[in-house]
């Protein structure tokens, strides 16, 4: 029963109907919902000025060549699609920890294997970027905006390089944090 409407004869709501009114609306306090406006869809054909994204039928991909066919056309839209917006907004859903010994001399090839499995992932979905990367001596932190680009990060770095690689998952989370470590 929806709280605020007065019922004639009747002042307090049962417990049947206050947990009749609960259900489905269970909140965890320590894990607050967190919710992204995606915005609304658009009819027609969008593009975003910033990654050169492209959405047509409600559908996000990434073509560089139709992109410039479509940047100067007229009645297609220039809208910021929501994989930047989740930059921008810094709504992150991923976390990744590189730590090896071997990342201080290979630096330069760990940037380029994690900027690589973020350019295949992209192809596939073009809300799956990467917002930060921080380097510190042996130690690598990545910030993605989905889970799986974080998850696939730490996979491929355990295929290349071997290791150990780890998922943490909250319950009820849309986050994951993966842990990669090689110790030589």
């Amino acid at each position: 029963m929806p709280e605020g409407i007065p019922i004639p004869g009747k002042t307090k709501p049962t417990e049947r109907e206050v947990k009749r009114a609960q259900v489905g609306k269970s909140q965890d306090w320590r894990f607050p919902e967190k919710r992204f406006e995606t915005g609304k869809d658009h009819p027609g054909i969008i593009i975003c000025p910033r990654c050169h994204a492209i959405s047509e039928k409600k559908r996000w991909f990434v073509d560089e060549k139709r992109y410039e066919e479509l940047k100067n056309a007229p009645g297609v839209e220039q809208v910021v699609c929501p994989g930047c917006r989740r930059i921008e907004a810094q709504v992150y859903e991923g976390e990744v920890s590189l730590k090896s010994p071997l990342l201080i001399d290979r630096k330069d090839e760990a940037l380029s294997l994690i900027h690589h499995t973020e350019q295949e992932a992209r192809l596939e979905n073009p809300i799956a970027r990467i917002a930060s990367i921080d380097v510190e001596g042996d130690e690598i932190h990545v910030l993605t905006t989905t889970k799986w680009l974080a998850q696939r990060i730490g996979k491929e770095f355990a295929k290349a390089l071997g290791g150990t690689v780890s998922f943490d998952n909250p319950p009820n989370e849309k986050f994951t944090r993966v842990h990669w470590v090689r110790e030589d």
